[in-house]
């Protein structure tokens, strides 16, 4: 049965391949990872000590932003660390007894509240390493806290 508009075989595969390449090429799908997308850091910032009364005492590490802990050293000292995980890029939240700890959300790396590894995925072989430290610096008359 003859028909004027069909497509044979070969023309119907090659329109379908370049339908496609030009879908990939213009929608496209993703960043070719599966996971979480990797966490870029945001700048400097600074908080009100009232606003986190958990930071009254010395060694537990709170989440002040998405990307940024705070962790009390001393009556005047502050130690800031990043929450990204050197891993994969993940965000990290506090976990551990007494909060004194970060724990990756993905492969469950866990973090002291110095930053040090203290267990991550093939450490060895990955090369995990501390959450980097970051900036802290304290104004005792304003009662605020700026990381960077």
């Amino acid at each position: 049965m003859p028909c004027k508009d069909c497509l044979n075989r070969r023309e119907f595969l090659a329109k379908s391949a370049l339908a496609a390449a030009a879908f990939a090429a213009v929608d496209g799908c993703g960043d070719g990872q599966i996971g979480p997308t990797a966490i870029v850091p945001g700048g400097a910032v600074t908080i009100r000590l009232a606003d986190f009364p958990e930071l009254a005492t010395v060694g537990t590490v709170v989440e002040i932003s998405f990307d940024k802990a705070l962790v009390r050293t001393g009556a005047t000292t502050f130690r800031g660390l990043s929450r990204i995980c050197t891993h994969e890029g993940c965000q990290t939240h506090v976990a551990g007894p007494s909060a004194n700890q970060l724990q990756c959300e993905c492969h469950l790396s866990l973090f002291s509240n110095d930053g040090t590894v203290l267990r991550g995925p093939n450490v060895a072989n990955n090369g995990i390493g501390p959450l980097p430290q970051l900036t802290a610096v304290f104004d005792q008359a304003a009662g605020t806290v700026a990381v960077s």
